[in-house]
C-alpha cells in the first residue's frame, strides 16, 4: 500500500492525491508467516519510480551477481517466522503529477509491486 501525505506543522498527516501538496510517501507492505523460511534481519529494497521514469528518495544501486537495483530506500526487518507490517515513509517535495511505481524487492527478486497516480 502507498499513499500521499501533507505534513501539518502539528505533527499530522493529511492523505492526499494532490502532486503539490505531498510532502511525504508512505509505503507499507506485510510480510506473511512462513513456517519454512529462516528468521532472522533481512533487507528489503525499495524502489519508487515516479511519472518520468526517476527512481526517487536515496537512488542508489546495488548489484546481485549479473544484476544492477536502482532502489530508493532499505527497509531491514526484523523476521522471526510471523506476520510483520513494515510501513516507512519517503520525504521529498514537488512531486510531479503522474502514475507512480513502488517495488518491493528481496535482493534481486521482486515480491511486491503496486501504481498510485498523483494529480
Amino acid at each position: 500500500q502507498t499513499a500521499a501525505y501533507k505534513l501539518k506543522s502539528s505533527g499530522k498527516e493529511i492523505a492526499t492525491d494532490k502532486a503539490s501538496r505531498a510532502d511525504v510517501l508512505k509505503i507499507s507492505f506485510t510480510i506473511a508467516e512462513n513456517s519454512i523460511a529462516k528468521s532472522g534481519d533481512k533487507d528489503y529494497y525499495i524502489q519508487v519510480i515516479d511519472s518520468k521514469n526517476n527512481v526517487l528518495g536515496e537512488a542508489k544501486t546495488i548489484t546481485f551477481g549479473e544484476k544492477v537495483l536502482s532502489y530508493s530506500f532499505v527497509s531491514s526487518v526484523k523476521y522471526e517466522n510471523k506476520t510483520v507490517q513494515v510501513s516507512q515513509d519517503l520525504a521529498g517535495k514537488d512531486f510531479a503529477k503522474g502514475m507512480y511505481s513502488v517495488n518491493v524487492f528481496d535482493k534481486d527478486q521482486l515480491v511486491s509491486s503496486t501504481n498510485f497516480s498523483l494529480k
